[in-house]
């Protein structure tokens, strides 16, 4: 009997770690894949107003004339534009998130500085970002 319960309760610790460890992952939709086209349908601002937002914003801000801003991912529900090609190792797969945020739902526009990256696979023989040019 005793060994029956200390079974149970080694068998319950486990499952209780496991689940209780789970990670929150973060979902990254990379352009021109079928994922991003669905993810993009599912949300009130597709990368066309999106890009309008970014120019506006570009204007407003006199961000340098014939400035090229490019995306290579939505972000969990944000389309992430970078201004300058942002160095990306297809060895380690790390890709920095900084860079102008356009919020897919609310529209809401951010500059986001962050030394956080993401891991992702953007083989260049078949990946080219979506590519903005800003002229002022």
């Amino acid at each position: 009997m005793k060994n029956i319960n200390l079974k149970n309760i080694i068998i319950m610790a486990f499952l209780t770690s496991i689940f209780s460890c789970k990670e929150k992952e973060n979902k990254v939709y990379i352009y021109q894949t079928e994922e991003f086209a669905v993810k993009e349908r599912s949300m009130k601002f597709d990368l066309r107003d999106c890009s309008k937002i970014l120019e506006n914003f570009a204007t407003k801000n006199t961000i340098k004339s014939n400035s090229i801003f490019t995306l290579d991912i939505i972000y969990e529900d944000n389309y992430i534009f970078k201004k300058n090609l942002e160095p990306y190792s297809l060895k380690t797969g790390k890709y920095n998130i900084s860079g102008i945020w356009i919020n897919g739902n609310t529209g809401e526009l951010k500059e986001i500085k962050t030394e956080k990256n993401i891991t992702i696979i953007l083989d260049p023989s078949e990946h080219i970002p979506f590519v903005q040019k800003v002229i002022l």
